[in-house]
């Protein structure tokens, strides 16, 4: 599988870096697996599927004004995502959360968690008492103090996916394949304009 270093100090472990967690989706689909218990055919279908996702998303184009504020930030980030190889938000976001974090000049560390692995975490930052991911939680990086968190999508996003899910008429691959759409279409730039607004 994936070689790990120890996680950092106040990071939960086991965490992985962008680069590592990219690396275990094409491990879980080329071995037909996906992360967490649930071994169903369409998660692993998702799975494999979301490497495209993952490799699209980490070519969009990041707001300049966004990279600025992240590189001025007053205190280093500890930034950790919660997510799973089979989930198709976490495969169109987590790479925007990576790029940006990379362009911080060094103020944001970037760590994956899948939730399957940190339960009392992803309980401890629920949506609406559910376990929805990705979900970002922002941290100091000196103190480990909770600053914010953000997910698990863009408002315009949760918008349609609460909308799509309410029609009980709509198969599962119709769903996902309307959010694909949505995510294709916004480029990374609705996440990028949610995060500048904490810093405006």
């Amino acid at each position: 599988m994936i070689n790990k270093i120890p996680s950092p100090a106040g990071v939960p472990a086991p965490s992985y870096t962008y680069a590592e967690f990219r690396a275990l989706v094409g491990v879980l689909a080329a071995e037909r697996r996906t992360s967490g218990p649930d071994q169903n055919p369409g998660l692993i279908h998702y799975t494999d599927q979301n490497q495209v996702h993952l490799d699209r998303a980490y070519t969009h184009a990041l707001l300049p004004q966004l990279v600025s504020a992240l590189a001025q930030l007053p205190r280093p980030e500890q930034w950790l995502v919660l997510g799973e190889a089979w989930c198709g938000d976490t495969a169109h976001l987590l790479p925007v959360l990576a790029r940006l974090a990379e362009a911080s000049a060094g103020n944001i560390r970037l760590h994956v968690l899948l939730r399957s692995e940190h339960p009392e975490l992803m309980a401890a930052h629920q949506t609406n008492g559910a376990n929805s991911i990705p979900k970002l939680i922002r941290l100091d990086q000196a103190t480990s103090n909770h600053l914010s968190d953000w997910g698990p999508r863009p408002a315009a996003a949760q918008a349609l996916a609460q909308q799509l899910h309410a029609d009980k008429s709509l198969h599962t691959n119709h769903i996902i394949k309307a959010m694909n759409a949505w995510y294709e279409a916004d480029t990374g730039e609705s996440l990028q304009y949610e995060l500048l607004a904490l810093w405006s």
